[in-house]
């Protein structure tokens, strides 16, 4: 007997209910800390609630739905329809635990479990840790700020009683958003529509003919990466718990940290001041810096080519064209960054020579990698220069197939190279033979029309974005103290640091929020809008969009024609 067929929505929604499943399993993840802070074992229903649901739901959906029937292909869009679908599905997931700390009957009576956060800063919060973003509203009590820690291993602790449980819940929505949604299941369930979903989620990093496979292997990369970046953050001073959380952070280029002043905090011998009086006594402050420097550049590397410097293949690893690119950008960024903070030094008010490389090296480095990490106090202490070249760097992002964001070094170098050939071949005659190639993962490509036009069309969409997204943000009041000259600035900045997710803000959310009440919730769903559409890269949304409104309408239409009476 031939099963019913599952297409249309019924399978979009099918699969929905596997991806929800899923992402239940996820949201109990961070209770695994409770090994090791029992004391914290009240937040345990925040965290069971939405995942009970989320099983539930999602194994409901696929029952219904999906389980028994023969699952037809995707038509076109709807895999972007589903790929949306689980994003949001998973930043709601992830949002839950911080709202639901505001009932007190589920932490069993305790009103200091109360993190004080709206459903819009909740919602804002997960979108910043799925999308890998590093904006927060986190509050500042639930950091780890409260005391100083000693060498290899002392935790500190906070104001707050439940700070751990949340804190490796941010840290771990950075690295599962980092590494892919769509990827991690791949490696766990096999379907025909795992193709369209993987690609459609930004992924070109196929490694081995079989997905299953590929998706496991850049899983096992990625954790290999995690437990080495925590071991050398241990060994150089950082106790082991902030030792993890920040080493997912960094892999994911999310830039979520455990304290609040972010990698500044173990680096406050540095000359830009001092936080809050205490004294961290660390091993290793400048080790701390190069491993989550080295890091946030794995993050943001493709990891195919990861996969070649595993394998001894240097030159394929060296010669390609993100790898040399990012050493070029590199090179410029650290050299103008550390000159501008030099020069403002000979004026009275900047930093020495080997201050402000250690300052440059870094800043170029979290902005390149959209990561957001920070071992300085504020941007705005860096100078202007140093702020136009972090917005430049950050537009342009990290390798295609990583976990950073922005419009990808590979679409960048696309572009330059055609400009190049441009000038190049712009005199030669139309029969000659004018190469255009470039080495991409392992191979010499050839650069057809097709490649250029893409990346030239999707770089004139988030230029687009950037412009309606800014100018969105200026329709609202400024934050106090700012002429319309600095708010204007800030508007545009801020929403590329969502859109790009790179996360290092200037922007004073709680003052704002004291200031303009109404304005705030308006100000941070844009800036959700832009972390959750960056992420995505547009099209998919867009594609989604068309499927569930232009479709419809279209095939209306169509119906209502054929079901008019014929003049004949």
């Amino acid at each position: 007997m031939k099963k019913a067929p599952a297409k249309g929505f019924r399978l979009i929604f099918g699969y929905l209910g596997l991806f929800l499943a899923f992402e239940g399993v996820v949201i109990l993840f961070p209770l695994l800390t409770l090994i090791f802070y029992p004391g914290e074992w009240k937040v345990l229903l925040d965290f069971i609630v939405p995942a009970v649901i989320d099983i539930g739901v999602g194994i409901l959906l696929y029952k219904l739905l999906v389980a028994g029937r023969e699952k037809l292909r995707f038509r076109p869009k709807e895999d972007a329809v589903l790929l949306v679908l689980i994003w949001i599905g998973a930043i709601l997931s992830g949002a839950m635990p911080f709202f639901l700390t505001r009932f007190s009957w589920l932490n069993f009576g305790d009103a200091s479990a109360n993190l004080n956060m709206s459903f819009s800063e909740c919602f804002f919060e997960a979108t910043s840790g799925f999308t890998t973003t590093g904006l927060t509203l986190f509050p500042k009590s639930a950091y780890l700020d409260g005391v100083a820690s000693s060498p290899l291993g002392v935790d500190s602790c906070s104001a707050y009683g439940y700070s751990h449980v949340f804190l490796f819940h941010r840290a771990f929505m950075q690295f599962i958003g980092g590494v892919g949604l769509v990827l991690l299941l791949t490696s766990i369930i096999a379907s025909r529509q795992n193709f369209k979903l993987y690609f459609a989620e930004g992924h070109n990093d196929q490694i081995v003919p079989n997905l299953a496979k590929s998706a496991k292997i850049i899983f096992l990369v990625y954790a290999g990466w995690v437990a080495a970046g925590s071991l050398g953050l241990w060994l150089a001073g950082m106790p082991p718990f902030e030792a993890v959380c920040t080493s997912m952070s960094c892999l994911g280029t999310g830039g979520f940290s455990t304290r609040s002043e972010s990698i500044y905090f173990f680096c406050q011998n540095m000359p830009l001041g001092e936080i809050n009086n205490l004294s961290y006594t660390v091993t290793n402050s400048l080790g701390i810096e190069i491993i989550t420097c080295v890091l946030m550049l794995a993050g943001a590397t493709s990891l195919v080519l990861h996969t070649f410097a595993l394998r001894g293949k240097l030159k394929d690893f060296f010669c390609d064209i993100e790898i040399v690119l990012t050493g070029a950008l590199l090179v410029v960024g650290i050299l103008i960054c550390s000159l501008s903070m030099t020069y403002l030094y000979n004026e009275g008010e900047g930093l020495d020579f080997l201050s402000s490389l250690r300052y440059g090296t870094y800043f170029t480095i979290t902005s390149l990698t959209t990561s957001g990490f920070a071992n300085f106090p504020s941007i705005l202490k860096l100078g202007p220069v140093c702020f136009f070249l972090g917005w430049v760097f950050m537009t342009i992002g990290g390798g295609m197939g990583s976990t950073a964001g922005g419009i990808k070094q590979y679409r960048i170098g696309i572009l330059g190279k055609e400009f190049y050939w441009f000038l190049r071949y712009h005199d030669t005659s139309d029969r000659t033979i004018s190469p255009r190639v470039v080495r991409r993962l392992g191979v010499l490509k050839e650069v057809d029309e097709a490649s250029v036009k893409e990346a030239r069309n999707y770089t004139l969409l988030v230029l687009i974005v950037a412009v309606v997204g800014g100018m969105t943000l200026m329709f609202l009041p400024p934050l106090p103290g700012l002429n319309q000259a600095e708010w204007f600035q800030r508007c545009f900045y801020e929403f590329m640091n969502g859109f790009t997710s790179e996360g290092m803000s200037m922007m004073d959310y709680v003052g704002y929020k004291v200031a303009h009440p109404l304005a705030y919730n308006g100000f941070i769903w844009v800036e959700t809008m832009a972390m959750f559409f960056g992420r995505l890269e547009i099209l998919p949304i867009i594609f989604a969009l068309w499927r569930f409104i232009i479709d419809p309408i279209r095939e209306a239409r169509l119906n209502s024609k054929k079901a008019r009476p014929s003049l004949d």
